[in-house]
């Protein structure tokens, strides 16, 4: 299983110069030495026939990997008088490419490849789509099916197809085409497709982890989490911890200001050098139903104390439960480092993780208008 998790609600963004646990991460590293060349190992096979075309153009392209800004062309070959074709390249894993079929339009099979697949394609060539029959995957069926719903130009047909698909069949080599179809619309994201995101990157990680499909299902569960975290998709998670005085606060108790929850301790340095610009954040914007929560991980009562007092932290809510990193907060919060934030509005949704610095004041800015 993955060391870091992409499974989780919450993501906790690593940041360089933060005080940190320790934990393994995966190397994503594309191994591409083997792109198009005679290694039998990774070889793969298309060949079919396109009826009613003969004598152009077919080439199978790697759209995600490019030389100069161009699709690589792994191989090519030209239709015979009744239509038929044979493909063979070598590829570096799993990965999404493209048929191209020439003539006197330009028509494309999306397809995704695995090193030994052999696949053989039958259509024509005025219904690229309608007319296709595809063999040799597992996958053959939802290809055909997708290419039915693509040629009648519905995204969002696509897109709830995809996401059934990927939902049921999280392993499936095409979830690497459909995922495509999620992607491209913001609108289309939502909790229920983030965890499907999630179930299928640790799906195609469990197989293959080097592969460029693996990396770019992990890119994108990461960019669509990243995006819904800053954007009020998620309430955050609530909380009850000690206040300095013995009493005990909740971040609920703070339901109707802006929150800032900030995560920090008085023995991390980055914290204490990053203080200051919370100070006069708080200063600037805490007569607009703005307020701060902070969270420290300290450990020692009278550093704690000691810390808020030097530092002159002086809006009224602070709290711990003293016990460093075996807080509760830290897996609620997936909190890998710190300092650490978490940016919630007046409903309690989460609509800014780990802002500071320059971004945390823009953030302000954009919300308050100054």
């Amino acid at each position: 299983m993955m060391r870091k998790s992409i499974s989780c609600i919450l993501m906790a963004l690593s940041v360089l110069g933060s005080c940190t646990q320790e934990y393994d991460e995966p190397n994503f590293e594309v191994q591409s030495d083997n792109i198009g060349s005679a290694d039998s190992e990774n070889n793969v096979v298309i060949s079919g026939q396109i009826r009613q075309a003969s004598n152009i153009k077919i080439t199978l392209e790697a759209p995600l990997m490019q030389s100069k800004g161009k699709n690589i062309e792994l191989s090519s070959d030209s239709l015979d008088v009744d239509g038929h074709f044979e493909m063979s390249t070598s590829i570096p894993g799993l990965g999404y490419f493209m048929l191209k079929i020439y003539g006197e339009s330009l028509d494309s099979i999306e397809l995704t490849l695995s090193p030994g697949d052999a696949i053989t394609i039958d259509t024509q060539k005025d219904s690229i789509y309608e007319a296709i029959s595809v063999d040799g995957v597992i996958w053959s069926k939802d290809l055909e099916a997708y290419q039915a719903i693509r040629a009648k130009q519905n995204p969002i047909a696509l897109s709830n197809f995809a996401a059934q698909r990927m939902k049921a069949t999280p392993s499936s080599p095409f979830n690497v085409i459909l995922s495509n179809h999620i992607m491209k619309s913001e609108d289309q994201w939502n909790e229920e497709r983030i965890q499907i995101f999630g179930r299928v990157a640790e799906a195609f990680y469990q197989m293959d982890p080097k592969s460029e499909a693996t990396q770019n299902f992990v890119r994108n569960f990461e960019l669509m989490q990243t995006y819904m975290l800053n954007n009020g998709f998620y309430e955050a998670p609530d909380f009850e911890s000690s206040t300095i005085d013995g009493g005990a606060i909740s971040l609920s108790d703070l339901r109707g200001k802006y929150v800032l929850i900030d995560f920090w301790a008085s023995w991390c340095g980055p914290c204490r050098k990053e203080n200051p610009k919370v100070v006069a954040l708080y200063k600037k914007y805490k007569n607009q139903n703005f307020t701060i929560l902070s969270v420290s991980l300290d450990e020692d009562m009278t550093k704690w104390k000691a810390a808020i007092e030097t530092d002159n932290l002086s809006w009224p809510y602070h709290v711990s439960d003293l016990k460093g990193w075996k807080s509760a907060v830290v897996p609620l919060y997936r909190i890998e480092g710190i300092p650490f934030t978490v940016l919630v509005n007046p409903k309690g949704r989460i609509i800014g993780v780990n802002l500071r610095g320059q971004s945390l004041e823009e953030r302000m800015q954009n919300i308050f208008k100054f």
